[in-house]
């Protein structure tokens, strides 16, 4: 697995002088607008939408029917995206969280240092939950129609938000210490069945592809 690895993190070579490019163009151009947290969840989620020309990549060379007669399993390419996409999504983060601190600087709205790591923490989960929506989508469709669906996996949830964040009033609720613990640990268990199911199902679609 560790091969399949390597093959999409060298396979994607002039990619990230021109994502590192957009990175600090968003950074400049839209910082002070954005804010430090606003430029920190959009420079992972940059980095988490690589793992889409990954795939792109993969089609164009015909990698999955070779891969079909090497001596690799299934789980274990599907297993290697996710991997892949787990190492983009973190130096994603880590690169928002420099961003940010640069923004923090210049920007109106300071934010202290444990303000900027809970931004990155939140980044990092939502560039992750990006991957864990759109990475069976695309062993399914295939990555050509899988763009064109991951903007609705943005859009949707955005608007959703937004929405709700508009309607629906959460001044009047008081959370404990032991709520907020118990918030928490439900966020992180969310998370970790939202990342099995969706390993499980990619293995399955993938296991039933044909080349």
């Amino acid at each position: 697995m560790k091969g399949l690895i390597l093959k999409d993190l060298y396979a994607m070579g002039s990619m990230y002088r021109n994502t590192l490019f957009s990175m600090t163009i968003v950074c400049l151009c839209f910082g002070l607008s954005l804010g430090a947290e606003g430029v920190a969840a959009a420079t992972a989620i940059m980095c988490a939408t690589m793992i889409v020309t990954t795939f792109a990549l993969d089609e164009r060379c015909g990698w999955p029917g070779f891969a079909a007669a090497l001596p690799v399993s299934r789980k274990e390419s599907v297993l290697a995206k996710y991997a892949v996409h787990v190492i983009y999504c973190l130096v994603g983060t880590t690169l928002g969280f420099v961003f940010s601190i640069f923004v923090n600087i210049f920007g109106k709205n300071k934010l202290g240092f444990g303000e900027l790591g809970v931004c990155a923490i939140v980044s990092f989960g939502i560039s992750m939950l990006f991957g864990f929506v759109i990475i069976p989508i695309m062993f399914r469709f295939g990555a050509e129609k899988a763009r064109f669906i991951m903007m609705a996996v943005i859009a949707l949830p955005t608007i959703a938000v937004y929405f709700l964040a508009d309607k629906v009033n959460l001044g009047g609720i008081v959370l404990t210490d032991m709520g907020i613990k118990l918030l928490y640990a439900a966020v992180v268990i969310g998370f970790i069945l939202i990342g099995l199911a969706s390993c499980a199902i990619s293995v399955k679609v993938y296991a039933k592809k044909e080349f």
